[in-house]
């Protein structure tokens, strides 16, 4: 609960504003804590359906048999999609008029092709969710079983395996010249490509050190010497310590992710 017991912190944050830098009580928070708030789950809308999803069992494979007629079938079942009823991916444009490229080898909403297991494969939509879940059950499905690896120094071992058919790492793309008199043109998508690190590499292992291979990108390093300046130091730590200090201790914390969506068109 709020304290009504001022702060020194709150008195030399927090004096001149009315929340900032002082304990308050959220409008919602009464509602939250005994249980009435609404939340998207809560509420239901005429001609609503419920969705749900089949996830792969599988970390890689490839989807080589679907049977959906059963699901279909079923009373209450009004559809089911794949990742052929959706649209392919499209460019974007940001605030500065930069086109960003589609990239058509990235994560997908639903795939025949999942990369990790729990990645979804198809949609089931229904009246109810015990309806949709019973439709899942119903389908018919089979999967080619592809190499994985759950370690990234597996993969980059010689003959390691890789996570995606077409490789193990995203290779960046060179942005074409610009031409004279106009905007640089943005870089094409990444595409992914094969990175594999030979045995002499992997002999550091060996000794408990960490192999060092050939990098897929270069970093540059700015200067070692100012920044081990005592006059940087204490400004950078003064910088990061204003923003880390929460005068009133304690932060409310709101939902970022929520699960679920309402589409009433």
């Amino acid at each position: 609960m709020p304290s009504s017991k001022s702060k020194p912190a709150q008195q030399e944050f927090g004096a001149k504003y009315k929340l900032i830098g002082k304990d308050y009580t959220t409008p919602d928070l009464y509602a939250k804590v005994t249980g009435k708030s609404k939340y998207a789950e809560d509420y239901r809308a005429d001609g609503m359906l419920f969705c749900k999803l089949l996830l792969s069992p599988v970390p890689h494979g490839r989807v080589k048999h679907l049977d959906l007629s059963k699901a279909l079938a079923m009373p209450g079942v009004k559809a089911i999609l794949t990742q052929d009823d959706l649209p392919a991916p499209a460019d974007s444009v940001t605030d500065l008029g930069v086109v960003i490229k589609a990239n058509q080898q990235g994560e997908k909403a639903l795939t025949m092709e999942p990369t990790y297991q729990g990645e979804p494969i198809l949609a089931v939509a229904a009246v109810d969710e015990l309806t949709a879940a019973e439709a899942i059950e119903k389908i018919d499905i089979a999967f080619e079983h592809l190499p994985f690896v759950v370690d990234p120094l597996d993969s980059l071992r010689p003959n390691g395996p890789n996570a995606r058919t077409e490789g193990n790492v995203w290779v960046r793309q060179p942005a074409p010249p610009a031409k004279p008199g106009e905007k640089p043109p943005s870089p094409p998508p990444p595409q992914i490509g094969e990175l594999k690190w030979t045995d002499a590499d992997f002999a550091e292992l060996k000794q408990g050190r960490l192999p060092m291979g050939k990098a897929q990108d270069e970093w540059s390093y700015g200067d070692d010497q100012r920044g081990a300046d005592p006059a940087d130091q204490r400004r950078a730590q003064g910088s990061v310590g204003d923003a880390r200090r929460s005068p009133a201790g304690l932060r409310p914390r709101h939902g970022q992710h929520p699960r679920l969506c309402d589409d009433r068109r």
